[in-house]
């Protein structure tokens, strides 16, 4: 009965969650060695031709150093989408013109293709507007246990505040796919902030007391199962305009 109730608060916290959250969605790109440089070109056609800036189909495009994804082509797309805007979205891309395109002339220089995956915008767990775009982000993705407990996410709550204290811009997802959660930081003066000393735990006693960055951590290492790290550079010149 126990577990009843806790599956049954768990599908109440994601359907909440979920209702007027923030998408979009995660595809990567893996290229045939050798093939980068004919890869960024026919890319670079193609979403000049068909992914304009300002509309759902527009893509992100970054390099991914690091992760399981390392070395390889991310696109983001459908940025912004809430769930109900995405009831009009319709199956014709499927066999359009732009997915024509792309398979005869950019999929040629790839060796593999994974993703699809939707992430969904967390605004209460986070300090940096889902809008917000920086060159350079770097992404962790926690899997997480199964349905953890409501402590795990009391401490998720109280870090935009500290990430406030210590100078931090972070945006925190949830995705589709594998039970986890997204926190990725945005550099607005580029990567030599990460040459800066991290003043996280002290920011996080000054903010909820001594002690209590060692004790909020506790509780996160029991529920999360890995934390995978991925560093993401924008590439303009493949990126919609």
């Amino acid at each position: 009965m126990k577990k009843l109730v806790l599956f049954s608060a768990c599908c109440l916290f994601t359907l909440a969650a979920f209702a007027q959250a923030s998408t979009a969605n995660f595809q990567y790109y893996k290229v045939k060695t050798g093939q980068r440089a004919a890869f960024n070109e026919a890319l670079k056609n193609h979403v000049a031709k068909f992914r304009k800036a300002g509309t759902p189909l527009a893509w992100n495009v970054y390099n991914l150093t690091g992760g399981s994804h390392h070395n390889e082509v991310l696109a983001i797309y459908n940025r912004g989408l809430s769930w109900e805007q995405r009831d009009a979205l319709n199956t014709t891309m499927a066999n359009s013109e732009a997915a024509s395109d792309f398979y005869l002339k950019v999929s040629p220089f790839l060796e593999g293709v994974t993703g699809g995956e939707i992430i969904t915008y967390r605004a209460e767990y986070s300090n940096s507007p889902m809008k917000e775009v920086t060159d350079k982000v770097r992404s962790n993705f926690l899997t997480i246990r199964y349905a953890p407990a409501q402590e795990f996410w009391d401490v998720i709550k109280r870090l935009p505040k500290v990430w406030d204290k210590a100078g931090m811009k972070i945006a925190t997802y949830t995705t589709s796919g594998q039970n986890r959660l997204v926190f990725s930081r945005r550099f607005p003066n580029g990567w030599k902030e990460l040459d800066e000393l991290s003043t996280l735990k002290t920011a996080y006693d000054e903010v909820y007391g001594k002690g209590a960055y060692e004790k909020d951590m506790a509780i996160m290492r029991t529920y999360v199962v890995e934390n995978e790290t991925s560093y993401m550079t924008l590439q303009p010149d493949l990126s919609s305009k």
